[in-house]
């Protein structure tokens, strides 16, 4: 493998203009609200990056043009992400739907791809390739876009697309169907997946009924008592390259067997890397082995909820668990990764999500948000969009040389994503974020088996 440019920390991103991109027939007049489960995500904006090398055949003029068309064309059916988002007098968000449009931002940077530091989104994505959502001129301040877009032109004749999406509207799998159908009008295809935004679908049950579990992995903060001036912790994001066989071997050290376990079934490659990565933080933060730490995995409820695979918002709940760091420290990775089975196997199930819409219900109005994202103490939230295709979104340009996330997702927790890599055939692309100590400390572990992206030459 070729040896990897040197990257540059500081480059200049200067915007050229920025444009509105409406659907181009009429969108349905209405005020799209939350549901249930929308209610528990906070305001955050999720950023996907695509970073494209060539695109043949076309000027860069051609090329944007295209784009934005095809954008046009998308909005048809996703009318809702032209809209904008307002927290009504309840304190609830909702989206008005008047075909407002998304901020297309064109922008054109100083530096080649091949001298970016994508390992580092913090300072190379945010706030340079990655766009701001905010209110626009003429607007009025407390509204939103659902989403902005960059388009940055780089020296070296490719381009980086960064989509900032609103999360309280669009969890993982929609904005990859949002992707797919953006890519799909692109190609001049007709889109395969009609959105559904059925918010009826749900509805809490008429007889609320609420597990005890659903108040241990939520918390219902009175809209009185929330505190908007206080700011997230100070945390950056690194992005890794996790190889197929490395990754093999971390499931085979999470399926060994001692003669205290009775395995009844096989741990996955998440469950495996959930429980390394855990075991990482643990050890780099360096608390004392009576001290509590936790692990939250995101789960989604489509199938538990018989939602149609196309519904377009949140389908996800944050189940966790708790146990001292000396049962992370003294034992093996088998034993770790047998806890975070059980977290997953406890709520993959339709009695767990019907009871969590249902607790939700018993709550309004208030903000209310996953414990292991708000209460402070040893915690990481381990995601995983393995299966999500990002690597066929071709927006006219051939395929993306690499994707991943830009997530400053404000919590008290520490984030990773695990992401499909570019060399396909198994190989994982990882995005932590967290206290930068914790990173350096995390890297600094004789156990750490990671590369930063930047040494794999993807670009």
């Amino acid at each position: 493998m070729a040896v990897a440019a040197a990257s540059v920390k500081e480059f200049r991103v200067d915007v050229l203009c920025t444009s509105i991109v409406q659907s181009p027939v009429p969108s349905p007049q209405c005020w799209l609200k939350g549901s249930n489960i929308d209610l528990t995500v906070p305001p955050i904006s999720p950023g996907h990056f695509f970073v494209y090398k060539c695109f043949p055949g076309k000027t860069y003029g051609e090329l944007v043009s295209s784009m934005k068309k095809a954008l046009s064309e998308t909005l048809v059916l996703y009318y809702p992400v032209g809209g904008r988002f307002k927290v009504g007098r309840n304190g609830e968000a909702e989206i008005q739907c008047s075909n407002q449009g998304v901020p297309f931002i064109e922008a054109v940077a100083d530096v080649a791809i091949a001298y970016v530091d994508f390992s580092q989104p913090s300072l190379s994505v945010g706030h340079k390739l990655s766009p701001i959502r905010q209110p626009l001129q003429g607007e009025p301040s407390d509204c939103l876009p659902v989403l902005a877009v960059q388009v940055t032109r780089m020296k070296c004749g490719g381009i980086v697309v960064c989509c900032s999406f609103d999360h309280r509207i669009v969890d993982g799998i929609s904005s990859s169907h949002f992707f797919k159908s953006w890519s799909e009008a692109a190609q001049g295809l007709p889109i395969s997946t009609i959105p559904c935004f059925q918010r009826s679908l749900i509805e809490p049950r008429r007889l609320l009924n609420v597990n005890a579990g659903n108040d241990n992995h939520y918390v219902a903060i009175p809209l009185a008592a929330v505190d908007d001036t206080k700011e997230p912790p100070p945390q950056i994001g690194r992005i890794y390259h996790l190889d197929a066989v490395t990754l093999q071997r971390l499931q085979a050290r999470a399926n060994q067997t001692g003669p205290e376990m009775q395995q009844e079934k096989p741990r996955t490659k998440l469950e495996a890397v959930s429980a390394y990565i855990w075991s990482l933080v643990v050890r780099a933060q360096g608390i004392s082995p009576s001290e509590s730490t936790r692990i939250g995995i995101p789960i989604d409820g489509r199938a538990y909820l018989n939602l149609p695979y196309s519904y377009f918002g949140n389908a996800i709940a944050i189940p966790f668990t708790q146990v001292s760091a000396e049962e992370i420290l003294d034992k093996p990775l088998n034993c770790t990764a047998e806890i975070v089975q059980t977290v997953i196997s406890s709520s993959t199930n339709s009695k767990y999500f019907r009871s969590f819409v249902d607790w939700v219900e018993t709550k309004r109005p208030a903000m209310m948000l996953a414990r292991v994202y708000a209460e402070p103490g040893s915690a990481v939230v381990v995601s995983s969009g393995v299966r999500i295709p990002i690597y066929d979104i071709d927006l006219g340009c051939g395929k993306p040389a690499f994707s991943s996330v830009y997530f400053p997702w404000g919590g008290t927790a520490g984030y990773v994503m695990v992401q499909a890599s570019p060399l396909g055939h198994g190989n994982w692309v990882v995005y932590m974020h967290m206290a930068e100590k914790d990173l350096d400390a995390i890297e600094g572990d004789p156990d750490f088996l990671f590369v930063k992206v930047n040494q794999m030459n993807f670009w």
